[in-house]
């Protein structure tokens, strides 16, 4: 897995490096530490994943989140910024982002949400999201949680939601957590509350 890592501290990049490095030992990493530095990087190689920073010294983030979008269509970005404001994540959405994070995430947040984006989920920090601001239910899910969601909400057990999806129990828990987080909910039985209020399609 080949990741681009767009930041203009150097510190930031090589820790960030760092921390993706630790979780998935497998990685390959390039970086650029401009806009125009980040152009040139991306029409060299084929990225599997970028982490992009929005406040770039020769222009903003979001033009090449934009340039990402359409000249690498499906190909996931992550914006890691130092913003912690919902706006922020809302417009990086809206112009194509996968994920968004606060500098100030914890690094087991910035696995979770490079696990739920290349497996075609989306992710947003958990602390951007308030009680009505939470993302529609299953949007910002994994394939994956958004089954066991789904499950959980027809009133599946777990042990029958592991063997429809041939996961181990223990896997199928750790996806039912992962989605109990993203959607801000501390029991089972408020995921399952949520899910119903919102009448999600195959419940």
């Amino acid at each position: 897995m080949r990741i681009l890592i767009v930041d203009d501290h150097a510190v930031v990049r090589r820790g960030t490096m760092n921390i993706i490095a630790d979780r998935f030992p497998e990685c390959t990493f390039s970086e650029a530490g401009t806009l125009h530095e980040a152009r040139l990087v991306l029409e060299s190689a084929a990225f599997d994943l970028v982490i992009l920073d929005i406040s770039l010294p020769d222009g903003s983030g979001l033009d090449f989140l934009e340039l990402v979008h359409h000249a690498r269509p499906g190909l996931p970005v992550i914006v890691l910024s130092m913003h912690h404001e919902t706006e922020y994540a809302q417009r990086c959405m809206s112009l194509g982002a996968r994920g968004y994070l606060s500098k100030n995430s914890a690094p087991e947040e910035l696995e979770e949400a490079m696990t739920s984006v290349l497996d075609g989920g989306m992710f947003v920090s958990p602390s951007l999201l308030g009680t009505g601001e939470r993302m529609d239910a299953l949007d910002g899910l994994s394939r994956q949680e958004r089954e066991v969601a789904r499950r959980l909400g027809r009133g599946e057990t777990m042990t029958q939601i592991a063997a429809a999806l041939g996961v181990s129990v223990k896997t199928a828990s750790t996806y039912r957590t992962r989605a109990m987080r993203k959607l801000g909910i501390a029991t089972t039985s408020a995921l399952i509350r949520y899910l119903l209020e919102r009448r999600i399609p195959g419940l």
